[in-house]
């Protein structure tokens, strides 16, 4: 239990979180009445919020998401190649390491590029891959994803 005076709210932690479209009511027990008056919410003048009975309580939290990220684009330019994904929310940017479990090709498919490091931008939903080299204006190539 969290008060913060000022903003003259209680915030309460719970054990396990709250699911969209969950009802959720609180109540509560002044407990100075049952048996101790060190732990009544009080204002500054010592006096205890009344008691109040089961309460229903307004639930904000958003619906979960269910579906993956799925690549929209992917554009070149020298030794940068970024992914544009469609996502609802935002990309989680500490996902990845190194590689990340791209692999990049020439259009023939014999020729590895190697990819050096992978950065998330969580909200521009954009994975930017740092590539071995730089790919030539002319050059065709091929990006795949393997869950690591």
């Amino acid at each position: 239990v969290v008060v913060n005076a000022e903003a003259k709210t209680v915030t309460l932690t719970l054990a396990t979180a709250v699911t969209q479209g969950q009802s959720v009511t609180v109540a509560y027990a002044d407990p100075r009445v049952a048996y101790d008056d060190t732990h009544a919410i009080q204002d500054i003048y010592g006096q205890d919020a009344a008691s109040f009975a089961a309460t229903a309580v307004l639930n904000n939290t958003p619906a979960a998401d269910t579906t993956a990220p799925v690549i929209n684009t992917a554009t070149v330019t020298g030794n940068q190649l970024v992914l544009t994904y469609t996502e609802a929310g935002t990309l989680d940017a500490a996902a990845l390491a190194g590689n990340a479990g791209f692999t990049v090709n020439t259009a023939a498919g014999t020729a590895a590029i190697t990819v050096s490091s992978a950065v998330v931008s969580a909200t521009g939903k954009t994975v930017t891959l740092t590539l071995s080299r730089a790919v030539a204006n002319t050059e065709t190539v091929t990006v795949s994803y393997t869950k690591p």
